[in-house]
């Protein structure tokens, strides 16, 4: 079973999505702070990483820069509120594998984790 865990200070946001992959055959960990999902990196090992952009303190950008540093290679989505372009293109940079809006790809969210988890090739942001 996968291992995922979710990051979002949205506990609405947190719950419906632990229950929706779960729905799926996921097993998810939900946080609702980046540096609760910095304390949980320490832990075992996660197949993958979905975290809100925008959340006080360590925001989703701070989060991949952590991981960086410390050689913590799982794929990052950001399930994120804010999806212009701007966010699109600094995610891409930064070397996230997706960016999902919220508001317009959530329904999608499994088939999207599917492919980022069980494909050899990573999915264009």
């Amino acid at each position: 079973m996968k291992r995922i865990l979710v990051v979002d200070n949205d506990e609405i946001t947190l719950q419906l999505t632990e229950r929706f992959l779960g729905n799926f055959g996921y097993e998810v960990e939900a946080v609702s702070t980046s540096k609760l999902a910095l304390d949980k990196l320490n832990q075992p090992t996660y197949d993958l990483i979905i975290s809100e952009i925008e959340m006080p303190g360590l925001n989703g950008f701070d989060l991949i820069k952590f991981m960086s540093k410390c050689h913590i290679n799982v794929p990052l989505v950001f399930l994120a509120s804010r999806d212009d372009r701007t966010t699109i293109d600094e995610a891409k940079h930064a070397g996230i594998d997706r960016v999902i809006s919220k508001k317009n790809d959530y329904i999608n969210l499994p088939h999207i984790i599917d492919n980022l988890l069980y494909q050899d090739h990573k999915v264009a942001v």
